[in-house]
């Protein structure tokens, strides 16, 4: 049981759903399965008409043979838990069918609070009787005052099958959903819930100084002060009652304001001991406030601020249950107007103070972090049309370098319109500096792999990345063009023209455009088959990770054991978490591969080392032929995390180019407007703490494809990896 513990605490990651009632009936779903769930370690065929009442469906659970090494199988949900009550309670009614062997099927509630389990209880410490027929089972556990979150669900151990439906989840009798809750002052309406009332529509230098003074504090002491970090303080309405006062000052009037507006907040008691930096993997400086340009009193003000005890659970940001990275508390305001000054600014702020405090990668930025906000202001408030303000808050979210940090808008169509909303049917990567064809579908006979595009409609290839840029947010320039080549030849036209190099020629050719999902293309450059894994030759096994959905992994290792070498191809993303599960077969014992930094909620800013991770065990009946990892820019977050834990494998070597630099459990970041992003949001580093955000993964030998390759339809990373493999 403490094993499904820990596998459930690696699973929450950062999922979370929105306060609302649960889908515990299994009737809202989505291609099979059910909303609001997440499920692991099942055989397909999630839902099921089977049902005590026959008025609904159930969710089946079913392991006709061992799947994860843990031995079981689970669904679970999670939710926000600010209710008032005593005592949880889940009712629901379980059956097994006649394939049940020794798979034994249980109910979990778990309770969650600054990154751990507070609580947990299960029906398995009781279990319950394998039975045909339906019965109703229960389970109650004690709320935790400090519980941020609530994890719950249904799980089947060993080998078996299970079915589960009509689940109740009631607080002190009451259903969830209606359930009292806390109540937040920083939760509440206020006056600006759809208008802030500022516009802006000329700025002068001080009004820019002084607006960059004021995010900066604004979001100190939004994270820092005792008050606000109880939910005591409605931050977005304090920003907007601000603002006017901010704008019609002087540089020392703001100064004076802000200092009015932080005494109001209410009394603070100084701690000399809370505020701890020995232990840090990354933390701000000293008295790092005083860059700002304050008054001798307001930099006081502040250090005060600073050195005072924050209480714990922090309202706005929290620590994922397991994993650790930051969980956002925001509003997200959906119907306010793009016009909208002062929301413009709340979304600056917001962003702009998540990076500050609660990113494990800000000092990666290439620009100091402070000038991005200075000149941020005049774009995104000047910006005179919606589409000029989501390209300036475009170029903000790309001056954070993270690939993980992608802009999630509302409604898109504006940048679709911007980029275009037709594709050719070629497909283009970048290789030697150059954009080169290495994909041709239907309809395209003019134009050949291994052509060099040099202009588009005209255009030179320089000038078309260059009004791309804001919309290529990447860690490194191989991702960024990565990113650039599927927006590249993409246009509102019904045909294009483009001027390439074939050889010594240079040829213009016509390109009728489709809609963009017309066909269905080839997502990453080398596809080798369609399976996860299968036989390059008697001696050679080949398996490819973004295949890797319902494989058995022990029967995967079993029919490869026999080869002289394995290919684990990592230039995708992983459909399945292999991580451990793989690793065990390719060690003969454990091997340290990672450590990570993550945040400290009471120390905004702060971000500590954990211990090193192992992958592997001992094993003396571990894989013992060589193995070549591929890796290329598509190798992401999960794929580079795969790739650390991989390659210390005895005889294994990585092959391949920089990856795509951007690794860590992922926060999402609501934004007004309905719109949002993501960060990384733990570090990810080598044992050594050498770092591998925007650097990536680092490959023992160093592939990367030619134009002579590509014209060639060679795949020149594996052709390196088989000439290793099959080295004596």
């Amino acid at each position: 049981m403490k094993k499904f513990l820990i596998s459930l605490l690696l699973y929450s990651l950062s999922f979370l759903m929105l306060a609302q009632a649960p889908n515990l009936e299994f009737s809202a779903t989505n291609i099979n399965t059910p909303n609001g769930w997440f499920v692991n370690g099942s055989e397909p065929n999630l839902l099921s008409d089977q049902h005590p009442t026959q008025t609904a469906q159930s969710l089946r659970l079913s392991r006709a043979k061992p799947t994860t090494k843990d031995d079981y199988a689970f669904a679970m949900m999670q939710i926000p838990f600010s209710y008032i009550g005593k005592t949880l309670t889940l009712k629901g009614w379980i059956k097994t069918e006649p394939a049940t062997e020794n798979g034994s099927p249980a109910l979990w509630i778990r309770l969650n609070g600054n990154g751990n389990a507070l609580a947990f209880a299960n029906t398995a410490e009781s279990p319950v009787k394998v039975s045909q027929n339906w019965q109703q089972v229960e389970l109650s556990i004690d709320v935790v005052a400090e519980a941020e979150s609530l994890s719950f669900g249904v799980f089947l151990s060993d080998v078996g099958e299970a079915y589960f439906a009509d689940l109740q989840l009631t607080l002190d009798g009451i259903p969830i959903a209606q359930a009292k809750q806390r109540v937040f002052v920083a939760n509440a309406s206020h006056e600006f819930e759809q208008e802030s009332g500022i516009r802006i529509t000329n700025l002068t230098s001080t009004q820019q100084h002084n607006l960059a003074a004021l995010g900066k504090v604004w979001g100190f002491i939004k994270y820092f002060h005792p008050e606000s970090a109880k939910g005591n303080v409605s931050m977005d309405a304090e920003l907007f009652r601000l603002l006017p006062q901010v704008l019609s000052v002087s540089a020392q009037g703001k100064d004076q304001i802000l200092l009015d507006w932080i005494k109001a907040l209410g009394e603070i008691t100084p701690c000399q001991q809370c505020k701890n930096h020995q232990d840090a993997a990354l933390i701000h400086p000293a008295q790092f406030w005083q860059s700002w340009g304050l008054s001798a009193e307001l930099n006081q003000q502040l250090a005060t601020i600073y050195a005072t005890d924050i209480p714990q659970p922090h309202y706005w940001v929290k620590k994922a249950a397991g994993v650790g990275n930051p969980t956002f508390n925001e509003k997200v305001y959906p119907d306010i107007n793009y016009q909208d000054s002062g929301f413009r600014l709340l979304t600056l702020y917001r962003l702009w103070n998540i990076i500050q405090y609660y990113s494990p990668y800000r000092d990666l930025t290439e620009q100091p972090w402070e000038k991005v906000l200075q000149d941020a202001i005049p774009a995104m408030l000047l910006a005179k049309t919606e589409l000029e303000y989501q390209l300036a808050l475009s170029q903000v979210i790309y001056a954070i370098h993270d690939t993980h940090t992608q802009l999630k808008l509302n409604n898109a169509n504006l940048i679709t319109n911007y980029v275009g909303g037709k594709r050719p049917p070629v497909d283009v990567r970048f290789v030697e500096q150059q954009a080169v064809v290495y994909k041709v579908y239907q309809n395209a006979p003019d134009i050949k792999v291994g052509d060099i595009i040099t202009q588009i409609n005209g255009q030179p290839v320089s000038e078309r990345l260059a009004y791309l840029q804001p919309l290529a947010a990447a860690s490194n320039e191989p991702t960024r063009l990565m990113k650039m080549s599927s927006l590249l030849l993409n246009s509102n036209e019904e045909q294009l023209t483009v001027k390439v190099l074939r050889g010594t020629k240079e040829l213009t050719i016509p390109l009728p455009l489709l809609a963009r999902n017309a066909i269905k293309r080839q997502y990453y450059y080398n596809e080798h088959g369609d399976t996860a894994y299968q036989r390059l030759s008697p001696e050679i096994g080949y398996i490819r990770l973004d295949k890797m959905a319902d494989v058995d992994v022990d029967t995967m290792i079993q029919e490869l054991a026999d080869t002289k070498g394995l290919v684990i191809d990592i230039r995708n993303y992983p459909s399945q978490f292999v991580v451990f599960n793989l690793g065990r077969h390719l060690y003969p014992k454990p091997f340290e591969f990672v450590r990570f930094t993550n945040m400290q909620a009471d120390h905004p800013g702060k971000f500590t080392w954990t211990p090193a991770l192992s992958v592997g065990e001992t094993n003396p009946n571990y894989y013992q032929g060589k193995i070549a990892i591929l890796i290329n820019e598509h190798s992401q977050s999960q794929s580079e995390y795969t790739s650390m834990a991989l390659r210390g494998a005895p005889k294994a070597k990585v092959f391949g180019s920089t990856t795509a630099g951007a690794d860590g459990n992922i926060s999402h970041i609501p934004l007004p407007g309905g719109h949002s992003t993501w960060l990384s949001g733990i570090g990810v580093f080598y044992p050594d703490k050498t770092p591998t955000q925007r650097i990536g993964i680092v490959s023992d030998v160093e592939v990367k494809p030619t134009i002579a390759g590509i014209a060639a339809g060679r795949d020149e990373v594996l052709e390196q990896a088989l000439l290793y493999l099959k080295a004596n």
